[in-house]
């Protein structure tokens, strides 16, 4: 029988010192590791309830590295179990030296241990990703057209990845759009549908059968098949209502629409002011390659052509990034970009850029005061709501109200109805973003429909409706626009009863 018992027998080691032996210490040791792990672990669950989205990470990548440990080094000794130990040791040897002496060497190897564990994690995910990713970077080819702006080239790919939820590959169409070809069935359709937007309806994370447009006409051939109903969409990434009016003018209107739908974002009160887009983009507000509103001396507003200057006039700030996150945009290793954007240095990256941006813009003339009254931040559809905006902020707003004004009258000549789809990101009816635009439309008779609330009847879950780790529409996503569109149609069948007879 040991010193101490059969559950924990000890001996003396060559220097005197009283140690575990045997296959006890060895299960001690592991219980004492997974102990300590599964700790962490907790700890890192109830981080991320409270919503500490990186000290959560970094608790749940350390339990990893530690249960590793537990599992492949079942002799190494943890601080408690060295702890535990030294009290043993207290009680039964004179010599509290011996015991200082085992706490420190238990934490140099367990140091050593747990190093090595994450580096056996991080060669693991290496191999991982590069075995299971079918590629690591985007390419979003574009070309400049005159009269629109940016597109992509017709018959083009497409590749988009953010390293976490997909990896889609995708194919423009003759026009440049990620849709299928467009048709004269279209113009001759009895309710043709025109969705015009920004990277919600391009869509480029989802393939072409999930998306809005495909759901919406497959679902229409069923539920509404007394209406000849087809669907085309004109997403352009990165663009608000004062963008795609062009894009209207150019590709929508040919098609004769019975209906034209905006998908309208939380971003796209600040897209439309000149000032906030540099911010958000890069592009110098004086050469955004997209129609923007601007005023004239007078003070009336009116739409600018995109500028052919984009390139030569953007901003080119220094951001000072922290060192962390200077290492992650400059590693070339697929495994520290991934845990890099679990830990949320993208939020990280954005928030530097932009205050960056800032900097540069009020330097230029006529931007000196742009900083008056506001802090730089990543979402800026914040500001909006405030009871008194910035002046930056209050403009953008007159600048939105002037492309829904332009879309009404372009649509009221075409004889064709306007609708504004509200995504998820605008919050449901009742949310303060949401009620703006509302009011926004209201006063232009536009009616509004809210996607979170379409969600909330059907007992579905927000979360749903995006990436876990990107904001644009999942599949569920797409499927719950296209059915609360349709929900919408079915209500008023007469929008295409009036236009075709119009």
């Amino acid at each position: 029988m040991g010193e101490m018992g059969e559950d924990y027998p000890l001996r003396r080691d060559k220097r005197g010192r009283l140690t575990e032996g045997g296959a006890n210490a060895r299960a001690s040791d592991r219980a004492f590791g997974l102990a300590f792990a599964a700790a962490l672990a907790v700890i890192g669950v109830v981080a991320r309830l409270a919503g500490a989205q990186t000290l959560s990470a970094w608790l749940f990548v350390i339990s990893g590295a530690l249960l590793i440990v537990a599992f492949l080094t079942p002799g190494a000794l943890s601080p408690l179990n060295a702890l535990r130990t030294r009290l043993m040791d207290s009680v039964t040897t004179p010599s509290p030296r011996c015991g200082f002496r085992r706490i420190i060497g238990a934490i140099w190897w367990n140091t050593l241990f747990a190093c090595a564990g994450l580096l056996l994690v991080g060669l693991a995910g290496e191999a991982w990703l590069r075995l299971n990713t079918p590629f690591a970077e985007s390419r979003l080819p574009y070309i400049f057209v005159p009269s629109v702006g940016l597109l992509r080239p017709s018959d083009t790919e497409v590749r988009i990845t953010n390293g976490l939820d997909y990896w889609t590959i995708s194919t423009t169409n003759a026009l440049g759009f990620l849709d299928r070809e467009p048709t004269g069935a279209f113009a001759a359709a009895e309710c043709h549908v025109a969705v015009i937007g920004d990277s919600f309806v391009e869509a480029l994370e989802v393939p072409l059968e999930d998306k809005f447009q495909v759901r919406l006409e497959e679902r229409a051939a069923t539920e509404l098949s007394d209406l000849d109903v087809t669907v085309s969409a004109f997403g352009v990434r990165s663009t608000g209502q004062t963008h795609q009016l062009p894009l209207y003018d150019e590709y929508a209107r040919p098609q004769k629409p019975e209906l034209a739908v905006l998908v309208f974002v939380n971003n796209d009160f600040a897209d439309n002011s000149p000032a906030l887009y540099a911010m958000r983009t890069g592009y110098g507000p004086d050469g955004i390659p997209y129609a923007t509103a601007r005023r004239n001396q007078d003070g009336a507003i009116h739409l600018r052509p995109p500028s052919p200057d984009f390139e030569r006039e953007r901003l080119s700030p220094s951001p000072d990034y922290p060192l962390v996150v200077r290492h992650w945009r400059n590693s070339d290793l697929l495994f520290v970009h991934w845990l890099g954007a679990k830990l949320g240095f993208r939020g990280v990256e954005r928030i530097e850029l932009v205050r960056a941006r800032l900097e540069e813009l009020v330097r230029r003339p006529g931007y000196e005061s742009m900083s008056d009254d506001w802090e730089p931040s990543v979402v800026m559809s914040e500001f909006f709501i405030r009871p008194d905006p910035p002046p930056v902020f209050h403009e953008a707003l007159e600048f939105t109200a002037f492309a829904l004004d332009e879309f009404v009258n372009r649509t009221e000549i075409d004889g064709a109805e306007l609708v504004i789809l509200a995504s998820h990101r605008m919050g449901p009816s009742g949310s303060p973003l949401f009620e703006l635009l509302a009011d926004m439309a209201g006063e232009r008779g536009i009616p509004v429909i809210n996607q979170s609330d379409y969600i909330a009847r059907q007992g579905g879950k927000i979360e749903d409706a995006h990436f876990a780790h990107d904001t644009h529409w999942s599949a569920q996503g797409h499927q719950w626009a296209a059915e609360a569109l349709l929900e919408w149609l079915r209500g008023n069948p007469e929008v295409c009863d009036d236009a075709d007879a119009a």
